[in-house]
């Protein structure tokens, strides 16, 4: 397995070594660029397909790029990085800025989750799929209002219904669950 990997970053470096340096340059402007420009994870295929549209690359030629444009970055004590999360690959703030950028944003406190939305989210996340009327046997208490909010934030989802009387809907988390907590997948929860 290790020697066709190699044998891959081979032909790989040697497939983009015979690139002209503008055009590798170019290559590496727009992953940077697609990454720049949202602050949500993109798929390596949604990379692909947009670069293919000017530069037809495999996926594992865009991924090492990705890679070595993240190096880059690290080698340079960038205030960002590429990080892997949610199925994607985005940028984000290193730890040691972090508190800064944090500052900057001081008035976006309101988005904070309220306790019972932090509960909530934690019984879907480790539950699901998980109907309303099961959250609330765990919680207690009506949970239709903070299941409300969550799915308008976007962090918990429906995902289907129950094959049962009344059908009622299931819900999960999202991909926005997993980049809010720094996830790459449902996987990195601690059960």
């Amino acid at each position: 397995m290790n020697q066709n990997l190699n044998i891959l970053e081979e032909r790989t470096e040697k497939a983009l070594a015979g690139e002209t340096i503008s055009r590798k340059d170019e290559i590496r402007q727009i992953i940077e660029a697609l990454l720049f420009s949202t602050g949500e994870p993109i798929a390596l295929d949604k990379i692909r397909e947009i670069v293919n549209t000017t530069y037809p690359l495999r996926s594992v030629e865009i991924k090492k790029i990705i890679q070595a444009l993240g190096k880059e970055y690290q080698e340079q004590r960038r205030g960002f990085e590429i990080e892997e999360i949610a199925g994607g690959y985005m940028l984000r703030t290193v730890n040691a800025a972090s508190s800064f950028v944090q500052q900057l944003h001081q008035d976006r406190r309101g988005e904070k989750l309220s306790r019972a939305a932090t509960e909530t989210l934690a019984i879907v996340a480790y539950k699901q799929p998980i109907t309303r009327a099961e959250i609330e046997a765990i919680r207690g208490v009506d949970s239709s209002g903070v299941l409300s909010s969550l799915l308008e934030r976007g962090l918990a989802e429906r995902v289907g219904k129950l094959d049962a009387p009344g059908r009622p809907s299931q819900y999960g988390i999202t991909k926005r669950f997993l980049k809010h907590f720094g996830l790459k997948s449902v996987q990195d929860l601690v059960f």
